[in-house]
């Protein structure tokens, strides 16, 4: 009898307890407890112990006969046997939740969307799903074919949908919960947003309310926007909250402004702006403090682990969902740095989003020659379990088993504790942003292997240094990545197929040079020539 892991019932009973549900399906009930469990917390918890008393409908659909068994003729109000999609075609009523539990892994990426949109027309607030995060050889089953897994899923997978994400950690693999609530907004309906072609020679006083000083790809780009509208002419104010003594920029990159202001904790940003014409919020809660503000207010959203859904709780009145909710109800003109990042704004805040992508300055990242000496280079922060740097470390280790030779650089924030590595590997601290760009040029191939992504930055950094790319499809990355023509790419977590790119590259002369040339062609394209004025006019149309 086929079973899941045990590990994730809590959560997912929690999630289906928290809905109040007068009525639920579970699909694909294999042995049933679920449908137990939840009829003991709905039904028999409340007193209702006898049969003829229970109020709560649980229905089921199970694809294979040979599994029923006594617990689906007590605890199940009706199961219907056979083909799922017969079944949902065929007509169901709707239920207030829909439970699919440890089956979407077995069908394939086609037919698994297939049928989480055709159960999302069945249910009235939730579909809740748990998938592993990496679905092991399977065989049938008392001759159920069905249980072969065909398909590997990742949160980036469901950017389609609005959702909450969990990951329960069960030894080295994990499940993947995702509570899905059904969709008021039609995809159809995204129109496509683009700036206005507009002439104008006047020059804006641009405010930027910086979110924190560290150095991560987000604030990165905040900092060289800054410099580059600075270079066209524009007064660049930066606002910072700290004390006396703080400065108000980094010291890790060089940033032309016009005025630096540091806003003390007890007071408001609104008195220290009236200079601005258009003020460039950092982070989407400081939204919050100037939504009341005369002077015009954008967002660009550059993806980080709460647009994605990953805040490591499924319930839908959580708080993070009801802060972001309210933050992108705000009187705000949005961008978006990518059309992966566009559609998510669509289907969770019903948001249209103009398009500016991150650009990069091929004239800082550049290739050089050098003697190929198969070095693979990680860039990134440790911390962030979105980066999937275990994935990365697997993969390598991998390849060193089945005898490739190599060395690894770590370009990170913090120095990782790692171990069950035999490969060695060299970890480059916080580097000066010249000695960044010249590790890129030195790389033979760049490893990245993010879950997911607002756009990537890195493979776009080694691709104008030069650098063949081996890259998971993570998101954002589809907005310039052409997997086989720039970059090899797999799908999050998969291992194998990271670690079989990677050794390809190490013996092919020829699809590293190819890669190379095609990658730098590709960075070419998101020059600050190209992407600024973009942005300028967004800001322009702002005014309006």
């Amino acid at each position: 009898m086929p079973t899941s892991w045990y590990q994730a019932i809590p959560d997912i009973i929690e999630q289906v307890v928290s809905l109040q549900p007068t009525s639920i399906l579970d699909v694909g009930i294999g042995f049933g407890k679920y449908g137990a469990l939840l009829r003991e917390s709905l039904d028999i918890a409340q007193g209702r112990y006898d049969k003829e008393n229970w109020k709560i409908i649980i229905d089921g659909i199970e694809g294979f006969a040979r599994y029923r068994n006594p617990i689906h003729d007590y605890i199940y109000n009706k199961i219907y046997y056979g083909d799922v999609f017969e079944i949902l075609n065929f007509g169901l009523p709707k239920y207030d939740c829909i439970l699919l539990i440890d089956v979407l892994e077995h069908f394939t990426k086609e037919e698994g969307f297939k049928l989480i949109n055709n159960l999302l027309l069945y249910t009235n607030k939730s579909l809740i799903i748990s998938t592993p995060l990496f679905p092991d050889y399977q065989e049938e089953y008392l001759g159920n074919y069905m249980e072969h897994h065909l398909s590997r899923w990742s949160i980036i997978d469901f950017s389609k949908y609005d959702f909450s994400f969990k990951q329960i950690n069960i030894g080295d693999n994990a499940a993947q919960i995702f509570h899905i609530f059904p969709q008021k907004v039609s995809l159809k309906d995204n129109k496509k947003i683009t700036t206005k072609p507009k002439l104008s020679d006047k020059k804006l006083n641009i405010g930027y309310i910086l979110p924190h000083k560290n150095l991560t790809g987000g604030m990165k780009m905040l900092l060289l926007q800054m410099n580059e509208l600075s270079k066209r002419g524009h007064n660049i104010f930066a606002f910072y909250r700290g004390d006396n003594d703080q400065s108000v920029l980094p010291d890790w990159l060089e940033v032309n402004t016009f005025k630096n202001i540091l806003v003390p904790y007890n007071e408001s940003y609104t008195k220290y702006t009236e200079e601005c014409d258009v003020l460039f919020v950092g982070w989407i809660q400081q939204v919050l403090e100037l939504k009341d503000s005369d002077i015009p207010l954008v967002y660009w959203e550059q993806g980080n682990e709460w647009i994605f859904g990953d805040f490591n709780n499924l319930f839908m009145d959580s708080i993070v969902r009801k802060v972001l909710v309210n933050c992108y109800s705000s009187n705000i003109k949005l961008a978006s740095v990518s059309s992966i990042i566009q559609k998510i704004l669509k289907v969770r805040y019903n948001k249209d989003s103009t398009i500016i992508s991150n650009f990069i300055d091929c004239n800082f990242y550049y290739p050089s020659k050098h003697e190929f000496n198969n070095t693979i280079l990680l860039v990134g922060n440790p911390v962030l379990r979105f980066k999937g740097f275990n994935i990365a470390l697997k993969s390598l280790q991998k390849l060193w088993t089945l005898g490739y030779r190599f060395k690894v650089k770590w370009i990170c924030q913090v120095i990782p504790n790692i171990s069950g590595i035999s490969f060695p590997i060299e970890f480059i601290e916080k580097p000066a942003q010249h000695i960044l760009a010249k590790e890129y040029r030195n790389a033979d191939i760049c490893l990245f292997t993010s879950w997911y992504e607002g756009f990537g930055m890195i493979p776009l950094e080694a691709m104008a240094s030069g650098t063949p790319v081996v890259t998971t499809d993570c998101g954002g990355i589809s907005d310039y990545v052409i997997p086989g023509f720039n970059a090899l790419v797999a799908e999050p977590g998969d291992i194998d197929s990271l670690a079989g790119a990677v050794g390809y590259l190490l013996e092919n002369e020829n699809a590293r040079l190819l890669l190379s040339h095609n990658g730098r062609e590709t960075a070419l394209k998101f020059s600050p020539e190209n992407i600024i004025p973009k942005l300028e006019e967004f800001l322009f149309n702002s005014l309006e």
